[in-house]
């Protein structure tokens, strides 16, 4: 491997009362990892945290925790730091951290208008609406939602102001070196900032003073309470790209001298809204380092330190800003999910060693926010079970195994290194002239060709585990009995399955293109104009945003009353608004397809049928078929056979899924 050192992330900084290591900080994220139904720390969330810690970034932090009592307190809260009872958990976390040499802290906060709870149970905001931006444009009114939406009385912010001053108190006296204000992202105290959300007559309202007042208040309360205990960050947005009724960049760059002078240590500048045209965790569609602007403007206002954040996942890049002068420290959230050792690596001089994350957030903030678990990661199946998921290389040397994997997808290449990791001998035979499966061409579409990004790290590890790749193999009984393997991975993947009805219906067309997405992708197969996809999950939503580039119309017919179930919420928002640009159709409820004379399509749903003009291509892109076709012959020799993958699961919620497949094939070859 080659070694590319960068010294300059590795330069100390002085942050308020702290010395700091270097410029590198794992950004706070609410993961729902952190705690247990009492707000405090559990031993996973401390495994989890320390695993990082080991990489000794410069500073790390808690995500989102509640200062302001919930009636019934949830994981989404965070840790309880309105409560005196979080701090003897805390302290075991902070002396596990300790160990190493970074400074640890953890976000004050409250979600305002989103799962932000007050005492009473009620979401807390200045004028009572809704945190989203749309719900807010709409009527004024706040999203539905089983708590109600109420604007804080004046008393109320009184007490709130010194609500984040106590909890900022027993995060110093549980011995931690700093709290983050988290003051972005449409939470309670970015409402306050933004006059979409802001419309308050009093003295937290209206003009640019008022509406800084709740923050700055805040700030100086905080800073009161520790003093030079601890230091006192701020993380705000610098822009939530709303325009007018938003919070500007220029109104950020106004705020930062004026939060030095409260008492801030440093300030992060993030961006986005839930809603808003830039979310607050940016996917792949994303150009990486897309709010690294934003911080470049702030920081010369100021003699305070500016973090900058926004899908940096390169170390890379993380260097030029600091070495650009457009951020003293570069905060790094996903990434480090992705690889807890990412710190590590990059101290190390190891940057192709690094796991990447693909700002897929299936994973990360679906599993957490859209399902109310633990975060997870599509790439790394250990994150949240640090503790039970404990791997030792060649720790089955002395018994090792001779395994065949058959299949070079994701499922196959995970299953393939987590065995040659333990200390197999590892053979991986893909029939294809190159690893990656599915990955190549999911990368094809439109915005997405970062997803491929996992294929060359993976063939990267396989290389240094020393496992014989065979491309352009196809497996057959002759082979098999050749390797006479102990152990066979089944990982053969999914193909295309249209019920012959369907088949029957479609090939009445006399001159329309009958594809399936698969060939399309792989053979460069050319569509017409007028184009009808017919499935609306994952595939199909994405080959239609594929297919409608250049100008083609396209309609997306789906049989359920939702579409892009399987993407990422994140994913699917961008994928949405790009598809409303370029005049994509989505028919949901699909009952039915019918083709008659002079090739007519007309498609049938609840409200009767509809003669659709001009089509001229159909794409299948809905159900698959598990391709086990090698099972059988595998269970003849005698082997000990696994399935993984599409090959395991074609039908289920996450078939197909990057999450499903590497956490199945993972969790599958530990047993090994």
């Amino acid at each position: 491997m080659t070694m590319e050192f960068l010294p300059e992330l590795f330069q100390p900084m002085k942050v308020g009362p702290m010395q700091v290591a270097n410029r590198l900080m794992m950004a706070g994220m609410s993961s729902g990892i952190e705690v247990d139904e009492n707000g405090e720390v559990t031993p996973g969330m401390i495994a989890y945290f320390a695993e990082r810690a080991k990489g000794e970034p410069g500073m790390m932090a808690i995500g989102a925790s509640q200062v302001i009592p919930p009636e019934v307190p949830t994981r989404i809260n965070g840790l309880a730091l309105y409560s005196d009872h979080v701090i003897p958990s805390m302290r075991r976390m902070v002396d596990a951290i300790h160990q190493y040499d970074t400074k640890f802290g953890i976000q004050l906060w409250n979600g305002g208008g989103t799962e932000g709870t007050g005492p009473g149970g009620d979401l807390l905001s200045p004028s009572g609406l809704s945190s989203n931006v749309r719900n807010a444009r709409a009527d004024g009114g706040g999203r539905k939602t089983a708590q109600v939406n109420r604007a804080l009385e004046l008393e109320e912010i009184e007490q709130i102001i010194g609500y984040f001053a106590q909890g900022a108190t027993r995060v110093a006296e549980a011995g931690f070196d700093f709290v983050e204000i988290h003051a972005g992202h449409g939470y309670l105290i970015s409402n306050f900032l933004t006059p979409l959300f802001n419309r308050r007559v009093d003295e937290y309202g209206g003009s640019f003073e008022n509406r800084t007042r709740f923050l700055l208040r805040i700030v100086a309360a905080v800073k009161a309470a520790v003093g030079d205990r601890i230091a006192v960050g701020l993380k705000y947005n610098g822009d939530d790209y709303l325009g007018e009724d938003g919070w500007t960049l220029a109104d950020s760059c106004r705020l930062a001298p004026l939060a030095e002078a409260a008492g801030a240590d440093y300030i992060t500048v993030t961006a986005g809204l839930v809603g808003s045209p830039k979310l607050t965790i940016p996917p792949m569609y994303e150009p990486q380092g897309c709010y690294t602007d934003l911080a470049a403007a702030v920081k010369p206002t100021v003699s305070i330190p500016i973090g900058t954040i926004g899908r940096i996942k390169d170390p890379r890049m993380a260097r030029d800003l600091v070495v650009e002068g457009k951020a003293d420290f570069v905060c790094m959230g996903r990434p480090s999910i992705a690889d807890s050792d990412f710190f590590g690596k990059t101290r190390r001089g190891e940057l192709g060693d690094i796991r990447p994350c693909l700002a897929d957030c299936r994973g990360c903030i679906d599993e957490h926010l859209r399902r109310g678990g633990a975060a997870s990661c599509v790439v790394n199946p250990r994150v949240g079970r640090e503790l039970v998921c404990v791997d030792v290389r060649d720790s089955a040397k002395d018994a090792s195994k001779k395994v065949l994997v058959i299949g070079g997808g994701l499922a196959g290449m995970e299953a393939a290194r987590q065995t040659a990791f333990a200390g197999h001998d590892v053979t991986l035979c893909e029939r294809r002239d190159r690893l990656g499966g599915q990955m190549n061409f999911a990368a094809m579409i439109p915005g997405r060709k970062e997803i491929a990004d996992i294929v060359p790290w993976y063939e990267g590890q396989l290389a240094k585990y020393r496992v014989d790749v065979k491309l352009g193999t196809t497996v057959d009984e002759a082979l098999l009995r050749a390797i006479s393997p102990d152990v066979v991975f089944i990982a053969s993947g999914s193909i295309p399955e249209v019920p012959q009805n369907m088949i029957d219906i479609v090939m009445k067309a006399a001159n329309i293109q009958i594809m399936m997405v698969d060939e399309l992708l792989e053979d460069h197969m050319e569509p017409g104009n007028n184009i009808l996809v017919i499935g609306g999950d994952q595939n199909g939503m994405l080959i239609a945003d594929y297919l409608s580039e250049g100008g083609r119309s396209v309609i997306v017919a789906e049989a359920h009353g939702h579409f892009a179930q399987k993407l990422a919420g994140h994913d699917r928002w961008y994928l949405l608004n790009r598809q409303n640009a370029k005049g994509v159709r989505r028919v949901k409820d699909v009952r039915g397809i019918e083709v008659g004379g002079n090739d007519d399509v007309w498609l049938v749903t609840d409200a009767g049928r509809e003669l659709l003009d001009g089509i001229d291509t159909i794409v299948f892109a809905s159900d698959r078929r598990s391709d086990r076709s090698l099972l059988e012959l595998a269970n003849g020799i005698g082997a000990e056979t696994f399935v993984v993958g599409d090959a395991h699961d074609a039908v289920s919620e996450n078939a197909g899924t990057i999450f499903a497949n590497i956490a199945r094939a993972y969790d599958v070859a530990r047993q090994v």
